[in-house]
C-alpha cells in the first residue's frame, strides 16, 4: 500500500489513520468512499477500587521486613496502644490481623532513625521516642504504598533531630543532606514547625508531638507545647491518621481507641469534638471530605453537622489560604476514582461555592470591577465529573490508576461498571462507545496502537477541573477591563491555579459549543459529493486549530471533544448512572467517534501546527494591503483553503487569492 506523508503546510489525501488499534480502514481517494457502522462492543473488568476491606495478610515478600501480630482489637475499656498491627475482629474464635510490611528501603529508614536515637541517649543521657505517623501507617495497614514518612518524636523539635540524622549518616559516609525548616504560622493554620530531609533516598519530614492551649474565642492556639503521643493524637485531623508506628517497639498504636476500629468499618471520625476539630483548623474539612471520597469511607454524623455550620464555613473561607485549599482539591482530583464522590459531598455539606468561590468586585482580585451572570445548576459538576470518569476509564492507559495489590479496594461504581462492561474493545485512539468501523478489504493491514498514551496526566486534570467549573459557564467578571470566564477567575484568584492549567480549562469551556455544533453537522459517512466533503474537512480543521492554536494544547485537542461529549450526555445521566446506554445516546457518541476517526481520516488530527501555505507578508504583497488584525482573518480564509485543497501548491493559493479578492475584504 501506498504510503502516505503530509508536510507542514497542507494534508496529504485522505489515508488511513497512523497508530490505530482497532480501525479497518478503505483507501479512500475521489473513486472511494468510506461505509462506516455502528458495532456493539463489550468492556471488560476496569482496574475499579474494590472497596471491600480486606485484612488478611498479603504473601511474605523476601524484599519485605514484615511486621505482624494475631491479637484482636481491643476492646474501647483497654488501651490500644502497643499493639502489633491488629484489626477488629469477626468473632472472638477468629481474630483477623491487619499488617504492616516495611519494605527494605524502611526498613533500613527505620533501622537509622532508631540507631539515632540510641546515640543521643547515650550522649546526652536524654531519650527520644520516634513514631512514624499519620497517613504512612493508615496507608501501609491498608495495603497501600506511601512515600511520605511524618516522623514524630516526643521530646525535642525536628530540626535538631534531623540534623543529628545527617551527622549519623555523614559518619556512615553518606553525602551530607540538606535540611529545609518550615516555619509556624498560626494565621494560616500551620502550627507545627517541621524539618524536611531525604534519607536513604525517601524524604521524611520530622516534627514534635504537640500540646494546644486553645482560648475559647480564638481559632489560633495561645499555647503549642510538647506533647504526649495521645494528646497529639487527639490534636490530629481524623481518627485513621492517628495511628503511630513506633520504630522503637515496632507496633502500630492507637491512642484515640478508634483508629484501627474506623479504619475497619470505614468511618471518617474526628478525635475530639468535631466542631472544635474544625474550628482549630478550618481545613479539616476538606481533608475529611479528601478521605471520605478516596476511600469510600462514610463521614460521621457530628462531623457532617458540624461541616453544615456556618461559623465553619466562614472561618473556611477567610482563614485558610486560597493555596491550601487549591492544594487539597488537586489532591481530590489526582485521587482517581473519587472525584465525583469528592464533587458530590462538596455539594451535599454547602462547600462548593466555599471551595469554587464565585467571582466579586474588588475582592481577591483588586481589578474585579464587574460580575455578571449567574451560577448554573450546581449538581451538572457532579453530573458531568461522573461522565468524565466513565469516558477516562475507557482509555485503557488510564484504566490502572489504581494501586495494584492492595488490601483496601474502594466499593465500585456500579453504573460506571456496567458501562464499562459494555465498552470493552474500545479503539484506542476513540476512547468511546460504540465503535464506528469499517468491512475490511484483503490486503489491508490493521493499524498498530498509538505509540503515546492520551490523554496525560495535565489533560485529565483539565478535563476534571473543567467539569467541576461548569456551573459556572454562563458568568464572567470584569477583570482591568476585560472579560474573563468565572472559571478561569475562581482558578487565577480563587485557587491560585498553575498558568498552564488555567489557559487549557479556559479554551476547554470556552470550545464546548462549538465542538458540539461542529460534531453535530458531520456525518458517520465519508461524503461522496466532494464538495461536501471539503467543506466538512475545513470545518473540521478550523476547529482543531481553534482548540489547538495554544503551544500548550496542541495534541491535546481531543480533550475539548471528549469534554463536549460528557456536556451532551448530561441529559442522559439518570440512565447512565443505571448503566444504561439508550439508542440516543449511542447515536450521540458515535458522531464523537466518527470526529475522532475522521480527524485522522483526513489527515488533519495534527492541522493545528500548520504553517499558512501563504504568510502574512505575502497576503499584504499580493492584496496590496499594509499589516494589520485584518490580515489575521484573511489568513484564517487562506486556512480554510488549505484545508479544502490539500493537494495544491502555494502558487495554486497565489492564484486564488487574485481570482478571488472578495474573500478579503
Amino acid at each position: 500500500m501506498t504510503a502516505c506523508t503530509n508536510t507542514s503546510n497542507a494534508s496529504s489525501a485522505i489515508c488511513p489513520p497512523k497508530r490505530r488499534a482497532s480501525w479497518e480502514l478503505l483507501p479512500i481517494g475521489h473513486e472511494h468512499a468510506l461505509k462506516q457502522r455502528i458495532v456493539p462492543v463489550s468492556y471488560g473488568t476496569s482496574v475499579f477500587f474494590n472497596r471491600a476491606l480486606s485484612t488478611s495478610a498479603a504473601p511474605r515478600s523476601q524484599e519485605t521486613s514484615t511486621t505482624e501480630a494475631q491479637e484482636s482489637l481491643p476492646s474501647p475499656s483497654s488501651p490500644s496502644v502497643g499493639m502489633d498491627a491488629t484489626s477488629t475482629t469477626e468473632s472472638a474464635e477468629q481474630p483477623r490481623a491487619m499488617v504492616i510490611q516495611l519494605t527494605d528501603q524502611e526498613a533500613k529508614i527505620c533501622e537509622v532513625l532508631d540507631q539515632v536515637a540510641k546515640n543521643y541517649e547515650a550522649k546526652e543521657g536524654k531519650k527520644v521516642q520516634l513514631r512514624i505517623a499519620g497517613g504512612w501507617v493508615r496507608d501501609k495497614l491498608l495495603g497501600l504504598s506511601c512515600h511520605d514518612l511524618d516522623v514524630g518524636l516526643d521530646t525535642m523539635m525536628g530540626y535538631e533531630f534531623a540534623v543529628l540524622v545527617n551527622d549519623y549518616m555523614e559518619s556512615l559516609g553518606k553525602k551530607k543532606r540538606t535540611i529545609a525548616k518550615i516555619a509556624t504560622n498560626p494565621e494560616k493554620s500551620k502550627h507545627l514547625e517541621t524539618a524536611t530531609m531525604i534519607v536513604l533516598g525517601m524524604p521524611l519530614d520530622f516534627v514534635n508531638l504537640r500540646s494546644e492551649v486553645y482560648d475559647d474565642s480564638s481559632r489560633i492556639p495561645s499555647e503549642i507545647t510538647f506533647g504526649t503521643p495521645k494528646e497529639d493524637a487527639e490534636r490530629r485531623d481524623i481518627t485513621i491518621n492517628a495511628l503511630f508506628y513506633n520504630i522503637h517497639t515496632h507496633k502500630v498504636e492507637d491512642y484515640t481507641e478508634m483508629g484501627l476500629k474506623d479504619l475497619q468499618d470505614g468511618i471518617i471520625r474526628t478525635p475530639l469534638e468535631a466542631y472544635e476539630t474544625f474550628w482549630q483548623d478550618p481545613l479539616r474539612v476538606l481533608r475529611c471530605i479528601r478521605f471520605a471520597s478516596r476511600f469510600q469511607f462514610t463521614i460521621a454524623e457530628d462531623a457532617k453537622q458540624a461541616i453544615l455550620d456556618a461559623r465553619i464555613k466562614q472561618v473556611l473561607k477567610t482563614k485558610i489560604s486560597k493555596e491550601r485549599i487549591g492544594s487539597e482539591l488537586d489532591k481530590m482530583i489526582d485521587d482517581g476514582a473519587g472525584r465525583s464522590t469528592a464533587i458530590r459531598l462538596l455539594q451535599e455539606l454547602g462547600l462548593y461555592d466555599v471551595v469554587f468561590a464565585p467571582p466579586e468586585v474588588n475582592t481577591v482580585a483588586k481589578g474585579t470591577t464587574a460580575v455578571d451572570g449567574s451560577i448554573c445548576e450546581v449538581q451538572d459538576a457532579f453530573k458531568l465529573v461522573w461522565i468524565m470518569e466513565w469516558i477516562l476509564k475507557i482509555h485503557p492507559t488510564l484504566a490502572g490508576e489504581d494501586e495494584d495489590g492492595a488490601l483496601h479496594q474502594p466499593e465500585r461504581d456500579v453504573g460506571q461498571e456496567s458501562l464499562l462492561r459494555q465498552t470493552q474493545g474500545t479503539p484506542m485512539t476513540s476512547h468511546l462507545y460504540p465503535v464506528v468501523t469499517s468491512e475490511p478489504l484483503p490486503g489491508i493491514p490493521h493499524i498498530a496502537p498509538m505509540e503515546e498514551p492520551f490523554p496525560e496526566r495535565l489533560a485529565k486534570r483539565t478535563m476534571i477541573l473543567s467539569s467541576m467549573l461548569y456551573p459556572y459557564r454562563e458568568m464572567t467578571a470584569t477583570v482591568n477591563k476585560k472579560i474573563v470566564p468565572a472559571g478561569s477567575w475562581i482558578l487565577r484568584y480563587g485557587l491560585k491555579g498553575k498558568n498552564v492549567e488555567i489557559d487549557i480549562v479556559t479554551k476547554l469551556m470556552e470550545s464546548i459549543k462549538a465542538v458540539q455544533q461542529t460534531v453535530a453537522s458531520i456525518s458517520l459517512e465519508v461524503p461522496e459529493d466532494q464538495d461536501v466533503l471539503r467543506r466538512e474537512r475545513a470545518d473540521m480543521g478550523m476547529l482543531i486549530r481553534d482548540i489547538g492554536y495554544i503551544t500548550v494544547i496542541g495534541k491535546k485537542w481531543q480533550c475539548a471533544l471528549l469534554l463536549g461529549l460528557g456536556v451532551d450526555l448530561l441529559d442522559k445521566f439518570d440512565l447512565l448512572k443505571q448503566g444504561i446506554l439508550d439508542d440516543e445516546t449511542k447515536a450521540k457518541i458515535s458522531k464523537y467517534n466518527a470526529f475522532l476517526y475522521k480527524s485522522e481520516a483526513y489527515r488533519i488530527d495534527h492541522c493545528f501546527s500548520w504553517k499558512y501555505i501563504v504568510d502574512g507578508k505575502e497576503v499584504t504583497q499580493l492584496l496590496k494591503v499594509k499589516p494589520g488584525p485584518k490580515v489575521t482573518g484573511y489568513l484564517q480564509s487562506i486556512m480554510q483553503w488549505q484545508l479544502q485543497h490539500p493537494h495544491s501548491s502555494k502558487e495554486e493559493c497565489q492564484a486564488w487569492i487574485r481570482e478571488h479578492p472578495e474573500q478579503f475584504k
